[in-house]
């Protein structure tokens, strides 16, 4: 039997003011036609954040629908597609007992039930189960926890923690049978492990040490193989080889641009699951140009592109005296740009600074749309400004985290 793992699609995502449309539906269209026919899953597995946001644009979730309906007549017994926490449960689930006629499944709630998770899958004659696979959404705060009234900011952490692994340990319990039949159990999840590496991309508030968890998390003797989302860039987790972020398919932010994205291959052979990364065509390249104005500027009217789709450029200006007319300057040079290699390249994102002055919010804002500054950076900006101790403003931060997930988890 063989599974594919990807995650972290995030449809209908722009990059700055630049749609990625496009690079998702080259992304799609390669599974579809050359790695699906290659190497002919049984299985496919989505580990969340199908969508960038609980109400995506109505191209995303045409994207999204004309692909499974597309994924049907290529012979996969079982899709599975759990929620994200940038997924709306609730959307994700409302087609659910249709798509289940059609051998889709999707979980977008935790269930009470663990046992409601468990999806066996088989390829053999007597329909005997050869894995099965656990599917476990992302765990909101209400899934695995009861806040007490006098909580503390260690004991909230510490609290979260607890909760995730105690749920993994009753998925581990509900799935017994299928151990005691030695037929391997694969879980699936969408969190923050500790130990990984992150890019920009991902949100802040499951970055932080809040809830992130550790590979005892995932045991070899409950679980062949973990397939996790949530992480940007494909690795595994603290040198564990069967729990693995497949990563997100196509770059969604410039700390990815040299990143390599994969899919995850996994080859079963009775009680053994082995896995191998398939590497995902670059349809488009991002490259960041750093330096003073004059050598941006040299840099980008002698850039080529040999792919698919347009150049995206984040553009890092670093000049050493304060000019105030450096802006109007920059903004011409990128209308030009604009109008004479719009075929070719697109200017994504522009800042600029001096060496001899002193970074400010104020600043940021001179530069920058307020569409451009995130949450975290104003709180973090405001922070490093104050004269807190450091145990003090990291407990503020972590407050503040607890605050953004109230406000961007769907209630």
């Amino acid at each position: 039997m063989k599974i594919l793992h990807t995650a972290d699609w995030h449809l209908g995502i722009h990059l700055y003011n630049e749609s990625l449309e496009e690079d998702h539906r080259l992304f799609i269209s390669w599974l579809l036609n050359t790695c699906i026919p290659e190497h002919k899953p049984d299985a496919l597995l989505i580990a969340g954040d199908i969508f960038d946001k609980a109400n995506p644009p109505t191209y995303a979730r045409q994207q999204y629908y004309q692909f499974l309906a597309q994924l049907i007549p290529l012979g996969i017994k079982k899709i599975i597609i759990t929620a994200g926490n940038h997924d709306s449960a609730a959307m994700l689930e409302a087609p659910k007992e249709i798509l289940q006629y059609l051998n889709i499944h999707v979980v977008g709630h935790a269930p009470t039930d663990t046992e409601n998770l468990l999806i066996p899958i088989s390829i053999n004659e007597e329909n005997e189960p050869t894995v099965v696979v656990a599917a476990v959404p992302f765990l909101k705060d209400q899934d695995i926890r009861t806040p007490g009234i006098d909580a503390t900011t260690e004991s909230v952490e510490q609290a979260v923690k607890n909760g995730i692994k105690a749920y993994y340990q009753q998925v581990a319990l509900a799935s017994k049978e299928y151990h005691e039949k030695e037929i391997p159990v694969i879980a699936m999840g969408h969190l923050f492990a500790s130990g990984v590496s992150v890019s920009d991309s991902e949100r802040q508030i499951q970055v932080g040490n809040l809830g992130s968890i550790d590979a005892h998390c995932f045991p070899i003797e409950h679980f062949a193989y973990v397939a996790l989302g949530h992480i940007h860039l494909p690795q595994n987790v603290q040198g564990s080889n069967h729990i693995w972020y497949s990563g997100s398919p196509i770059a969604l932010s410039f700390s990815e641009r040299k990143q390599q994205k994969i899919v995850r291959l996994l080859t079963i052979d009775g009680k053994e699951i082995k896995s191998e990364a398939i590497k995902i065509p670059v349809f488009r390249e991002l490259k960041r140009v750093e330096g003073d104005f004059i050598s941006v500027k040299n840099e980008i009217n002698h850039l080529t592109n040999d792919k698919l789709l347009p150049l995206l450029i984040d553009i890092v200006i670093i000049e050493e005296d304060y000019n105030p007319a450096i802006g109007r300057d920059i903004s011409a040079f990128i209308d030009q740009v604009a109008m004479e290699k719009k075929e070719d390249l697109r200017i994504a994102n522009y800042r600029y600074a001096f060496k001899n002055s002193l970074a400010s919010l104020s600043s940021l804002t001179d530069v920058l749309t307020l569409a451009d500054i995130k949450p975290a950076e104003v709180f973090q900006n405001i922070l490093q400004s104050n004269t807190l101790i450091t145990e003090d403003k990291e407990a503020c931060l972590t407050v503040f985290n607890l605050i953004m997930e109230e406000v961007q988890t769907e209630n």
